[in-house]
């Protein structure tokens, strides 16, 4: 069951990365324009993601933290461990990375004319 909601959580990332990468299309082929290389541009946009990517499980981890240390004392019967927390955290920004560095991967063949919407 666990593994069908890391799959999903790494289709619906990889998604959101293939989305913000069409719409910065024109970006990325201005850049290319002004001599970038496609290396340089793959580095920058999997070290973007790889940012949101940590910035969000560090945010979703605090907000576990906080639910957690609320529950502790209630009737629920709570455990949260390390283990619980960061291991699904990590596994994310792995999944998270992997569909980002597939989404980002058509930033090697744009066209800067073609991403530019000219014509030839």
């Amino acid at each position: 069951m666990r593994g069908f909601l890391f799959a999903i959580s790494a289709l619906v990332i990889g998604a959101f990365f293939t989305v913000w990468t069409i719409q910065r299309s024109g970006d990325v082929a201005v850049l290319k324009a002004l001599g970038a290389t496609t290396a340089g541009l793959l580095k920058d946009a999997l070290g973007q993601a790889v940012v949101l990517l940590a910035g969000g499980s560090l945010v979703g981890t605090g907000l576990a933290a906080g639910v957690g240390a609320a529950l502790a004392g209630s009737a629920v019967p709570f455990v949260l461990t390390p283990a619980t927390v960061l291991v699904p955290a990590a596994v994310m920004v792995l999944l998270g990375a992997l569909g980002a560095a597939l989404a980002i991967r058509r930033i090697t063949s744009v066209d800067p004319l073609t991403a530019l919407g000219s014509t030839r």
